[in-house]
């Protein structure tokens, strides 16, 4: 088996929904260059950094991240969890959109 945990790779995280469109813009994308074994909690963390008041950065700590499936990942999980084959390559996870993560505020 080819363990590519440690391997680089873009993802993205696009805003599902929001209560309020003048914070936090529906269909906003974030790209992050991390590896595959990096936690959620983790890729949430550089997702709130991308805003600059705290109540906003509160508001996107609410958000729960989701794969392609919409499939809720837990803040323990890792990105490598969310890929339907673990030693997929990068051209082969972006083919299958698995690359593009959402936050849901649900």
């Amino acid at each position: 088996m080819n363990d590519k945990s440690n391997d680089s790779i873009d993802i993205s995280i696009r805003i599902g929904n929001s209560y309020d469109h003048t914070k936090i813009l529906t269909g906003s994308t974030y790209t992050y260059k991390v590896k595959r074994n990096t936690f959620i909690k983790e890729l949430k963390k550089m997702l709130s950094d991308e805003f600059n008041e705290s109540e906003t950065k509160n508001i996107i700590n609410r958000y729960n991240i989701y794969n392609n499936r919409i499939i809720l990942l837990n803040e323990n999980n890792v990105i490598l969890d969310a890929f339907t084959e673990s030693t997929a390559s990068d051209l082969d996870l972006i083919d299958n959109n698995e690359t593009l993560f959402y936050a849901l505020l649900i």
